[in-house]
This record gives structure tokens, C-alpha cells and sequence, in this order.
């Protein structure tokens, strides 16, 4: 409001008083702190509410700007007490300066916030020199902190008013104490307020050291006349000291695996800090800032670890925040790191699968496998590795290079390390299975004689045939004696089975004993039982001893359990002499077995009863005996013989005939 007009006072009381405002601000002055990084985002910030859209005045003031008070008097809703605008000593809030008519006094500007029926103080304040008109107190400060207090101020006078003789500035000092004890935490003068219908900035830095409540003081600097110090107040705030830079490093994006357990290791990096120790709590975000949850507890470790072990798919924000030790549960006492974010993602969906090969025909215990051809993924861009084992898999050793294609192995498995572009990976087991050859059951060597033929049968249950002789059926017929081959087709697989069809093997006339009419047939080799017959005898027998033989050329017929065509000795049976009279009368004085010269090794020898050997007719002897030994005639006595030799056939059958001689020897 337009004030009453004082007379001039002279010219020294001006000096005076200049001399005195100097000397209180130099007496006062704090040394105001540094900071070395920079400030943050307020933690006290008083816009003196919101009104509406109607009314001029509100209050009251503990409601609207909850902690400030004035020594002036506050008129509240009821509003000035000159023609509705405030008069000297008298304070209120409203939405702009010229409440209710904007004049010379009271200019017409709304409040610096800028919010719609946003409210500022309006003062006429007290031309008293060094009056506290307005104290606002602030709680919940961070202990030991750096901070920037700002206060935006409007001289509400016109341009044109500061011509007025004795015209009073807005002038003031800013002054920050102790809540409790009132000490002097930090000051600072304004000067003169220009009336320019601005608003215009004062700040103050200060500690408060281990406050966590400071005063606001607004010291009035003016005295003398009535004539101005009107201004309007708004948008106190106070920013904390915070370093310059607050950041989790790594602090790009950084990718990890959902299955793998892997770790990020993030630091906290503070440039132009001054908390001395630094307090970190670091927070955790899944759903992109919306929400942080708490990781552990403060520390002052500034490292952290992010670990994806049971954490899903998904980015994940990581952030600290920082402040003095002991503060960093304050929201107001801490700043707040750039936010990191790591990135979990998925690994390939991978399937376990089976590989089955024929066997290899070299060494049918194992196949060979084409390793590339496993389908274990339906993913594109993804690469694959193969292993041994699931631990190689898992660590990347002993890693399979070579033949993937032909892969040379028993039955096993192998792993395959499947990993797509974000570098997570999964392992597949590959089942590797060999298809062993199958044979027929019922295809099997045979016997059979020489001179026949037999059917080999390779059995139902393959897809084809193919054998060595050209035919492709399940059977071949009028196979001879050898050996044969057939592929057998099983699905994919082919099986090379051999059989061979062996000739009996024939038996064997060891030797024939022949005891004068009675023959004793010796058989080996073969297929037992036998059969024997004479001749051309058609009928068979098992005994192997004939008798009643006849004198002369016989034939005789063997043949095992094959029945195949028999195998035949001629045999002659020789005329045996059971007595001789060696007494020169020309008539039985020798036993004569020369007519057998033809046989091979045909040897005749005579024994005595007590088994010595008297005599041997050889070929010299022209094979007789006369009935003496070594030159003299053995007495008359029985004697043994012995006829032996091999008959003139393919497998010199040897005969043997035993028999007994009287020898009467007369002198």
C-alpha cells in the first residue's frame, strides 16, 4: 500500500545508519561452505500452497505454509486493513502482489512457482532495523551436510515509487541457526531489492553440522521513514551438497543368463563427494523405476553384487543411493545414483533326442553318426558346440571338432551346447544308438552229402533279399556243397549273414580183421551209428562182423548216420592152412602165400604160443614158410600167425588175418 510520507532526515543519519548495516553484515558473515559436486534436488521446498479461484486472502498461515511464522500481523482471509491492501507491520497470503487492486504499491504479478492460484507472502514489513518479520523452521534435515538454501523475493513496488523521497528498499539479511541452541549456522545480505517487478534469487550455503532442525531468519535491514520495504516471498528451498557424479559401474547395460547363476559386480563411483564416510543402499527394480526394493541392508561397502540365480527373464534396474553415514534411510538425507540395468534373458529351448545308425560292418559295435543332424531346437541364429560329456558342455572343454558329420561311436551320448545371440546357452543330450546287425535265426550251416543238394531259408521279417547267387527270395533251392551269402535288409540297415553248406564228412575203413571165415570191419571218422553191408547186397546191418565168409574177393560197404552214398574195400579172403607135414614128401611141407604178392606191404609172420616171433616170410621168402626158424625145424606144436597189407584202393585199407597152423614135424 502507499505509505505516509516522513519528513527528510539529515544527511548524516543516513550515513549513520549505511555505516551501521555494513558493520552488522561484516560482524555476521559466515564463511559459507564448498561444495565440490553439486546440488541436488530439494529437500525443503515451501511454495506457500495453492489457493483458488475466487478468493483474494487465505490462511491461516500454519495450514498453508506449515513451519513459517512472522512477527508482522497476519490478516489472514480477512485481508489488509487499508482499503483491503496491507498496511505497515502487516503481513498475509495471496495469489498476486496486487491484492486486491494492484497500484503503485502492490504491483500486479503473480507468485514465482508458476502453479495455477499459486500463493505467495505478501509483507509490509516493519521499518525497524534488524526486526525478524519472517522465521521458517526446517526438520528432518540430513546431519553434517552441505546445503544450498534459496529464497525468491519480489519487491512489490513500482519503478516509479523509488523516486520518493526517503524511499526504502527491501533490504535484508537471510540468517540460518541452530533450531535448538540458535547458533549461527550461516548469513547472508540481499542488498536492495530492485523494483523492477522481478523476482529475483537469494541464496545462502551453510552446514548444519549434526542439526537436523535449522531456522530461517528474515532480518529486516531498513529503518527511517515509512515509505517502502514491501516485497512478497516465495519458493524456499534447500538442496543438499551431492557428488557431482553418482554411478553404479558397470553402469551399460549388461546382459546375463537365467540359468546360469551369473554375477554383475557393480561399484559405486562418487565424484565431488563430501560425505566422509559415504553411506550406500542399493535398490532393485523389476518393473522398470516403478518400484525399488531394498538390497540388503546400508553399508558403507560400495560394492554390490547382482546375481541372476532365481531370478526370470526380465531387465532389472540397479541403483544406489547415497548419502552420510547414518542418513541414507532419510529420503530427504541421501541422492540417488544413475540407474544401471541388467538384462536377463533366456536361454534357447532346447529337447533331448535320439540318433540310430546302422552299424559299421568293420566293427558292428558302433556307428556312424551324423552329430549335426540331432534335433534339439527349433530356435534360429543359434549356434552349436558338441562334448563328450555334460560337464565339457557345461565348462566348454574337450570340445568335438572333427567328424561331425561321421562321428564314429558305440552306443552313448554326446551333449550339444546350444547358444543364441544374447550368449546363453542350453545343453541337449543326444541318446547315440547303434542298430545292431540283424541276422536270421534260422539261416545255419548244414551238412549234407557230397553228392545232394539242400534249401537255405533266410526267414520272414527283413524288407529284401540279395543273394550271392543272384536270387533276391527268402529261400534258394538246390544248393551244392560251399559257402554262400545274403544281405538282409532291416529297415536302413543291411546285414551280410554267411552260411555254408559243408559235405558230410565220410567214414573211414581203419582196418578189416579177418580171422579165417569171419571179417571184423574197424570204422572211424564220420557220423555214427553205422551201417554195413557185402557185396551187392542190398540189405544192411548194424554189426560190423561178418561171417561164413567164402574164399576169394569180397567188397565191403560202409555208411554212417547221413546215409550217403557208402564207402567200399575189396577184400580178398585168402585159403588159410591149419597144418603142415614139413617131411619132404612134397605134399603139405610149407605154407604158401605168394599168390598175395600183389598186395602192398603184404607181411607173413609166425609166432609161438608165448607170443616170440619165429619166423617172417617176406618177399625174399618169397612169403612161405616151411616150418623151421632160424634154420631148424620147429618142434610139433600149434603156431600163430599173422597176415597183414594194404589194399590197392585210394586209402590203402590195411587187412590183417590171424589164424593158427599145427606144424608136425617128424625125425
Amino acid at each position: 500500500m502507499k505509505k505516509k510520507l516522513l519528513s527528510n532526515r539529515k544527511t548524516y543519519g543516513v550515513l549513520v545508519f549505511l555505516f551501521f548495516s555494513f558493520y552488522y553484515s561484516l560482524f555476521h558473515a559466515q564463511t559459507a561452505p564448498i561444495c565440490t559436486g553439486t546440488w541436488g534436488p530439494p529437500i525443503v521446498n515451501q511454495n506457500f500452497g495453492q489457493g483458488n479461484a475466487t478468493a483474494n486472502w487465505y490462511g491461516p498461515l500454519a495450514s498453508y505454509a506449515p513451519g513459517v511464522s512472522t512477527s508482522t500481523v497476519f490478516v489472514g482471509q480477512a485481508g489488509g486493513t487499508i482499503n483491503g491492501n496491507l498496511a505497515n507491520g502487516e503481513s498475509g497470503l495471496a495469489k498476486n502482489a496486487g491484492t486486491p487492486l494492484p497500484n503503485e504499491w502492490w504491483a500486479n504479478k503473480s507468485d514465482h512457482t508458476g502453479n495455477p492460484n499459486g500463493l505467495m507472502m505478501l509483507v509490509d514489513a516493519p521499518l525497524t532495523l534488524n526486526t525478524v518479520f519472517v522465521e521458517y523452521t526446517m526438520n528432518n534435515l540430513c546431519p553434517n551436510t552441505t546445503l544450498h538454501l534459496s529464497i525468491w523475493i519480489l519487491n512489490t513496488n513500482s519503478s516509479g515509487v523509488v523516486a520518493i523521497p526517503n524511499y526504502k528498499y527491501p533490504n535484508m539479511m537471510l540468517k540460518v541457526l541452530n533450531a535448538t541452541t540458535g547458533a549461527v549456522l550461516g548469513t547472508a545480505a540481499t542488498g536492495n531489492v530492485p523494483a523492477d517487478t522481478n523476482w529475483h534469487e537469494y541464496t545462502l550455503d551453510f552446514n548444519n553440522g549434526n542439526d537436523s532442525s535449522v531456522k530461517l531468519q528474515l532480518v529486516n535491514n531498513v529503518s527511517g521513514a515509512n515509505v517502502g520495504n514491501d516485497l512478497a516471498i516465495d519458493d524456499i528451498t534447500v538442496s543438499p551438497c551431492i557428488p557431482s557424479t553418482i554411478q553404479a559401474v558397470p553402469n551399460a547395460s549388461t546382459s546375463l543368463c537365467a540359468n546360469q547363476n551369473s554375477t554383475v559386480n557393480f561399484t559405486a563411483t562418487l565424484t565431488g563427494s563430501s560425505y566422509n564416510p559415504a553411506e550406500y543402499q542399493w535398490q532393485l527394480s523389476n518393473n522398470n523405476g516403478t518400484t525399488w526394493l531394498d538390497e540388503g541392508v546400508p553399508t558403507t561397502n560400495p560394492n554390490y553384487t547382482f546375481s541372476s540365480a532365481g531370478r526370470g527373464a526380465g531387465n532389472y534396474s540397479i541403483r544406489f543411493k547415497v548419502g552420510p553415514q547414518g542418513s541414507s534411510l532419510n529420503t530427504q538425507c541421501n541422492a540417488v545414483s544413475q540407474v544401471a540395468v541388467v538384462t536377463i534373458t533366456n536361454p534357447p529351448t532346447v529337447t533331448d533326442a535320439v540318433i540310430r545308425e546302422c552299424f559299421v560292418v568293420s566293427n558292428p559295435s558302433t556307428a556312424s553318426f551324423n552329430l549335426t543332424a540331432a534335433n534339439v531346437t527349433s530356435e534360429a541364429g543359434v549356434t552349436r558346440r558338441y562334448f563328450p560329456s555334460l560337464t565339457d558342455a557345461t565348462n566348454g572343454t574337450n570340445e568335438i571338432l572333427n567328424n561331425l558329420n561321421s562321428y564314429i561311436a558305440p552306443n552313448g551320448v554326446v551333449y550339444i551346447r546350444i547358444t543364441n545371440t544374447n550368449g546363453c546357452f542350453s545343453v541337449a543330450k543326444v541318446s547315440l544308438e547303434v542298430i545292431p546287425p540283424k541276422t536270421s535265426p534260422v539261416l545255419v550251416d548244414k551238412i549234407i552229402c557230397i553228392e545232394e543238394t539242400t534249401t537255405l531259408d533266410a526267414g520272414p521279417g527283413f524288407n529284401a533279399y540279395e543273394w550271392s547267387t543272384g536270387a533276391t527270395t527268402q529261400q534258394i533251392d538246390n544248393v551244392n556243397v560251399g559257402t554262400y551269402w545274403v544281405n538282409l535288409k532291416s529297415g536302413n540297415c543291411v546285414t551280410k549273414q554267411t552260411v555254408t553248406v559243408y559235405p558230410s564228412s565220410q567214414p573211414v575203413i581203419q582196418s578189416i580183421e579177418i580171422n579165417n571165415n569171419i571179417a571184423i570191419i574197424h570204422v572211424t571218422g564220420g557220423n555214427p551209428s553205422y551201417q554195413f553191408s557185402i557185396d551187392n547186397a542190398a540189405v544192411w546191418q548194424n554189426s560190423n562182423t561178418f561171417t561164413n565168409l567164402t574164399r576169394g574177393q569180397h567188397t565191403f560197404h560202409v555208411k554212417d548216420a547221413y546215409n550217403c552214398d557208402p564207402i567200399s574195400v575189396e577184400v580178398t579172403v585168402a585159403n588159410l592152412v591149419n597144418t603142415i607135414t614139413p617131411n619132404g614128401d612134397g605134399k603139405n611141407d610149407s605154407i604158401d602165400y605168394s599168390a598175395l604178392a600183389y598186395k602192398n606191404n603184404l607181411i607173413f609172420e609166425i609166432y609161438d604160443r608165448y607170443g616170440n616171433r619165429l619166423y617172417q616170410a617176406d618177399k625174399i621168402r618169397n612169403f612161405k614158410w616151411d616150418g623151421t626158424s632160424f634154420g631148424k625145424k620147429v618142434p610139433t606144436a600149434t603156431y600163430w600167425y599173422i597176415i597183414s597189407w594194404n589194399e590197392n584202393d585210394k586209402k590203402a585199407t590195411p587187412i590183417q588175418y590171424k589164424g593158427w597152423v599145427l606144424v608136425k614135424n617128424r625125425e
